[in-house]
């Protein structure tokens, strides 16, 4: 069998493998059931509806009308606008069946990314499947799936740090290129902290790995020392004499070759095309593989490199040594300089490429709760201790603190497998160099996680942009295990080069048998003495039990030319066959029925068609959703119109969920107050429970009690008022929440020109309206303003009569316009500077790359 038909084989079973590990994991989907948790419905869903409906209008939703009165819809990244993938799916799938879909595909990136990064680093075959299956198929990245932006960023990481490890050994255009690409695609799918990470770790790839061109030091063990072709093929020559003469004695336990299994002799490697010195990552990674296969003599104690430095000694192979003097210091200094000078601009240009998305998000977090001083979120759902033991010891995190307390619970599983952490252990120890740069960021990216409970770290996180933006550390833990994935790989290999050291030896085994049972046995009382929680007992027998089954592996495989390959094979299917039984025995994410997620809104007979007015539903859900008894949550979300659902329904809200959120919504959209509702146009409220006053007419209760009614005290969307003063704030905010409601004959401005007109009765009629404009045709009787209940923001103009005019804030949070008296078409459009010089920086970046990848395919052409 020729090489190329080796790696045929091993790619069709490593497809064959993922295949059937994401049946395995996600079954439930087989059955016909989707992924509905927490925010896939709250926020996913509504999310992917409206931009289904926009695609299909042709626009670019950039605004939606149904959440807080109005809010930035492509300025919350998470909501994937430009994210290619998500068009897709929802163009195929629906908004609904989309995020199952995604996750998957999803998942299985992961896994495609981290395996083609591994062998690229030279890990051999069984090595880059746990690593891959490590990360993409891991109860914690099948339980993310309730955080579907998170999970489409870290998919990249593999690709990213890939194009990373090239820009740093062989600069060019290609791997800029891709660098830029797939972090900008990661940027695009939404989680600018998982992206902040993977920078993290591709700068540490190239300040803490050789890119000075001097690769010898990193040369895999089996080819380590040889400077060319003809050397190997004496080194060979040897390793096959030394292979014949040590064989095992007769009689020994160890196996003897069988027939037609012998060790290539150095002519026999030279003429398979292994004796010539591998050039790239793939390549040493199949000469390894294929050296360990065949040319490790049976029953030789020392490693390959061993072997192969002291023949290089006997046959007087020169051997390259590390740079030493100052200069070839100044050298290698100045070539990691480089490296991190590259690294670091093909994340710049990434950022250009997704300028169109940036800057919008940008103004929207300039113009959000987050940039109110005060703003002391970024601590929120750190990782506790003992959920970091959790992700080697299942269950050691149960019973967690309560839902915003000491322990975070925006990941819900993070076990990541006995076996595959130990393995990651041990490649973090005893890996080669090219593993530091993950050793350093597992442990960097795992102590920010901490947050709260690592001072050094809350400091970082509050103290230190861009870190000090964002919230939730526990987003890091996911850089931490991408990390430890690529280390679990090292440790895998290392392991399979022990087996040549290690002699299997019965009495061993028998004795690593006995020892696993009785810690198995032991391991219970000994956890109840110590101060860890309560199932953490329970899920303690299952370290011991990987850890010895791994060792007994590694003392009963018998003595072979192949030993060191069935040593890692072994392990590798030891610690995939642990990841699904984690998936079985732990738990899987949320799942519901594809039926009940389809059923259709109940109560929409009882509304108006078309519905001109605005609902208020509950927002404020229990104070700690994983102790209240709620059930049938998500199938009845749609009829309690639970946030944001009533975006599916195309129903404008006073409410909102999700992050950021606007500018003074916590005064205004969430005081509760009968005024507000007034104010804003709720003519119809939906609660869980009785109508919220007592003067509200009721339309339906259901089974549960949950209540529709409705309201005849609601202002228009839009209408005029003769007087205006100019107030501040907390003024304009103490006449909304007048009981007397003033703002209906008094305009409460934050700018603008002072008013004092007798009251007298003008029209305001809608003549379109869309997500992103409202015309209105406009008879005033006097000088007046036009109240506009909808949020005031910038990026909106406002035209009278075709002149533009300001947009002044009124009544705390809503828009309005000067008026003369007379007839006047006024109109209002969404078009946000911060979009258009996105938009030209980037389609400026993504031309530019076009030009130079243009060019460098030129250039071989033109040689030739």
């Amino acid at each position: 069998m020729t090489g190329r038909q080796r790696d045929a084989r091993k790619a069709v079973l490593a497809v064959v493998g993922l295949v059937a590990m994401l049946a395995f994991a996600y079954s439930p989907v087989l059955r016909g059931e989707l992924l509905a948790g927490r925010d896939v419905f709250r926020i996913f869903f509504p999310d992917s509806a409206f931009l289904l409906e926009s695609l299909r209008a042709g626009e670019l939703p950039l605004w939606t009308p149904y959440l807080r009165l109005g809010q930035p819809f492509a300025a919350t990244l998470y909501s994937q606008v430009f994210y290619p993938p998500r068009w897709v799916a929802v163009l195929i799938s629906g908004p609904i069946a989309s995020m199952t879909v995604m996750h998957v595909a999803h998942a299985a990136l992961a896994a495609v990314g981290v395996f083609l990064l591994v062998r690229k680093l030279r890990a051999s075959w069984p090595a880059s499947l746990v690593a891959g299956a490590m990360f993409g198929l891991s109860p914690m990245m099948t339980d993310l799936g309730i955080q579907q932006n998170v999970v489409d960023a870290a998919a990249w990481s593999g690709f990213i740090l890939l194009a990373a490890h090239d820009l740093s050994h062989r600069p060019g255009p290609g791997p800029l290129a891709r660098l830029a690409i797939f972090s900008a695609l990661s940027l695009f799918a939404g989680s600018p902290e998982t992206t902040l990470w993977q920078g993290i770790v591709a700068v540490l790839v190239a300040l803490l790995t050789d890119a000075s061109g001097r690769r010898a030091h990193e040369a895999p063990p089996a080819t380590r020392g040889l400077t060319d072709p003809g050397a190997l093929a004496a080194v060979a020559t040897n390793r096959g004499e030394v292979a014949q003469s040590s064989l095992p004695p007769f009689g020994s336990t160890s196996e003897l070759p069988k027939e037609g299994h012998r060790p290539l002799g150095g002519d026999q490697l030279a003429a398979s095309g292994t004796a010539r010195l591998p050039s790239t990552g793939l390549e040493q990674a199949q000469a390894t593989d294929l050296l360990e296969e065949h040319g490790t003599a049976a029953g030789h104690p020392s490693t390959s490199s061993e072997a192969l430095s002291r023949d290089a000694q006997l046959h007087s192979v020169p051997k390259r040594e590390a740079p030493s003097n100052s200069r070839d210091t100044r050298t290698g200094l100045r070539a990691r300089g480089l490296a991190v000078a590259r690294v670091t601009g093909g994340f710049v240009l990434s950022a250009v490429l997704a300028s169109v998305a940036l800057f919008p998000t940008a103004e929207f977090a300039r113009n959000s709760l987050r940039s109110q001083r005060g703003w002391a979120e970024q601590l929120a759902w750190s990782v506790s201790w003992p959920q970091v033991l959790s992700s080697v010891w299942p269950l050691a995190d149960w019973p967690r603190d309560r839902y915003w307390g000491e322990d975070q619970w925006f990941i819900l599983n993070l076990f990541l497998g006995t076996l595959p952490c130990a393995l990651a252990i041990v490649g973090g120890l005893h890996g080669p160099r090219r593993a530091r740069p993950f050793l350093v960021g597992a442990l960097a990216l795992v102590m920010l996680s901490l947050g709260r409970h690592f001072p050094p770290s809350a400091w970082v996180l509050q103290s230190v942009p861009p870190f000090s933006l964002f919230r939730y550390p526990a987003k890091y833990f996911v850089g931490a295990a991408f990390c430890l994935s690529v280390l679990s790989a090292f440790g895998l290999d290392a392991l399979g080069r022990l087996a040549r050291k290690l002699p299997p030896s019965r009495l061993k085994a028998a004795i690593a048998f006995v020892a696993m049972g009785a810690a198995i046995a032991a391991i219970g009382p000994v956890v109840r003495m110590l101060p860890m929680r309560a199932s953490a007992e329970a899920g303690a027998p299952w370290v011991p039990f990987a850890l010895g089954l791994a060792t007994l592996i590694l003392f009963l495989l018998p003595w072979s030319f192949a030993r060191p390959r069935r040593v890692r094979h072994g392990l590798a299917a030891l610690a995939v066959l642990e990841l699904a039984a984690a998936h079985s025995l732990l738990g899987i994410p949320k799942y519901t029925s594809w039926d009940s997620l389809r059923q259709p809104f109940s109560l929409r007979a009882l509304l108006p068609q078309p519905f001109q007015g605005r609902i208020s539903a509950d927002i404020e859900g229990p104070e700690d959703p994983t102790r209240a008894v709620v059930t049938n949550t998500i199938e009845r979300s749609l009829d309690r119109l639970m946030p944001n659902r009533f975006v599916e329904e195309r129903l404008p809200a006073l409410e909102g969920y999700g992050a950021p959120e606007p500018m003074r919504s916590d005064r205004f959209h969430l005081a509760g107050e009968r005024s507000v509702y007034d104010l804003a146009g709720v003519t119809h409220y939906l609660r869980q429970g009785p109508p919220p006053f007592e003067d509200l007419e009721l339309l339906h209760r259901a089974e549960d009690g949950t209540t529709l009614s409705r309201s005849r005290t609601a202002l228009p969307r839009a209408f005029l008022v003769q007087r205006a003063r100019v107030v501040t704030d907390d003024e304009a905010l103490e006449a909304v929440l007048d009981a007397d409601q003033p703002f209906r004959e008094i305009a409460f401005l934050a700018s603008g020109e002072p008013i004092e007109r007798p009251e007298c009765e003008g029209t305001v009629r809608t003549s379109s309206t869309g997500a992103q404009h409202l015309a209105l045709d406009v008879r005033a009787c006097d000088d007046s303003y036009l109240i506009v209940s909808d949020s005031y923001y910038p990026g909106w103009r406002a035209t009278v009569d075709g002149k533009d005019t300001p947009i002044h804030r009124a009544d705390h949070s809503l828009r309005a316009v000067r008026l003369s008296p007379g007839e006047h078409h006024v109109r209002f459009d969404y078009t946000p500077l911060s979009f258009r010089a996105g938009l030209l920086l980037s389609l400026l970046g993504w031309a530019g790359l076009g030009f130079v990848w243009l060019k460098a395919r030129r250039r071989p052409l033109a040689r030739a």
